[in-house]
């Protein structure tokens, strides 16, 4: 049995992470509940004994460290004006997206403790919205801008490259394959997937489809997208249409498969460690839900169990 854990929005009766069990030979969910009560925990991400959340204190935003074993607070870096929509760690290193301030943090765990290392400013209400390694770079999606923007870390964090799409395009989330050759992205607004070939800083366009009929576009907006170990599929979500959409790379990237997602607004979901299963949040419905993948041809085969968890938006596990 494994631990999970949820970010979730405040509501006017619940707010902060929750936690769930997951039966790893099984894809079952179950025994969600409070795990701490704190403001703005939407994001969640886990380094060693610690989760790492977003937060919000007297007016103010930032992060937090959580000691997993005792539920304390080690330490929090509270200097944004509204709370980050993106958290992850690589190693030591944690990065932040924020929507509405429009900037990048870039923060080291020493001793259980949070050291700034940078704070990159790109412009109020860019809707930036994840940060990507890639090399020595951060790959920013501008979600408001229209834009990706790229920076090099070992030259202070300079910006170096600027891919620009459509206006409302809306850029949100991207993954590589293994080798960094591939990028792949799902925009919000236009609820396309685009697939690009790498090389170096150079990103040629090889494929763009659409998630969804132009005309059916209204209410709806992308959100995530994950790809698989062995790189022969994506899913992403979709809100509005509540659907979870599968993409083989095979050849060149098509749809396979659209189904609904269990549940209303499903903006986050992961795949388990084995890829057997798919775990999604839907936020508007107050639930999540498992569903058992079939590895062989990358399709969501069934619905494990739904449980519920509310106004969820951000999971790991």
């Amino acid at each position: 049995m494994l631990t999970g854990y949820i970010g979730t929005y405040n509501t006017a009766s619940t707010k902060g992470i929750y936690q769930f069990s997951y039966e790893e030979n099984f894809g079952k969910i179950s025994d969600i509940q409070s795990f701490l009560s704190i403001d703005d925990a939407k994001c969640v991400d886990r380094y060693e004994n610690i989760l790492i959340i977003t937060t919000s204190k007297n007016n103010k935003s930032g992060i937090a460290l959580v000691d997993i074993s005792t539920k304390t607070i080690l330490d929090e870096i509270l200097l944004e004006n509204s709370s980050p929509c993106f958290v992850k760690h690589h190693d030591d290193f944690i990065y932040t997206a924020n929507y509405h301030d429009g900037v990048v943090m870039v923060y080291q765990i020493v001793n259980n403790k949070l050291k700034l290392i940078k704070q990159i400013s790109i412009q109020n209400k860019a809707g930036c919205h994840q940060v990507v390694l890639y090399k020595n770079y951060l790959i920013v999606p501008c979600l408001l801008l229209d834009q990706v923007r790229i920076f090099d870390i070992n030259n202070d964090y300079d910006l170096v490259k600027t891919l620009t799409f459509p206006a409302k395009t809306g850029p949100r989330h991207g993954v590589f394959n293994h080798d960094y050759s591939h990028f792949y992205l799902v925009s919000e607004l236009s609820s396309e997937f685009f697939d690009f070939s790498v090389d170096n800083l150079e990103f040629t366009l090889n494929t763009k489809l659409n998630l969804l009929p132009k005309d059916k576009l209204d209410n709806t907006s992308s959100a995530a997208i994950r790809i698989t170990k062995d790189n022969r599929f994506i899913y992403i979500s979709t809100r509005g249409a509540d659907l979870l959409t599968v993409i083989s790379l095979e050849n060149e990237p098509k749809i396979i498969q659209q189904i609904n997602s269990g549940g209303m607004h499903p903006r986050d979901f992961i795949l388990s460690e084995d890829e057997q299963y798919l775990l999604v949040v839907n936020k508007d419905t107050d639930d999540m839900s498992s569903f058992q993948l079939d590895k062989t041809n990358g399709k969501i085969a069934k619905l494990i169990n739904t449980d519920k968890v509310p106004h969820a938006i951000g999971i790991i596990l």
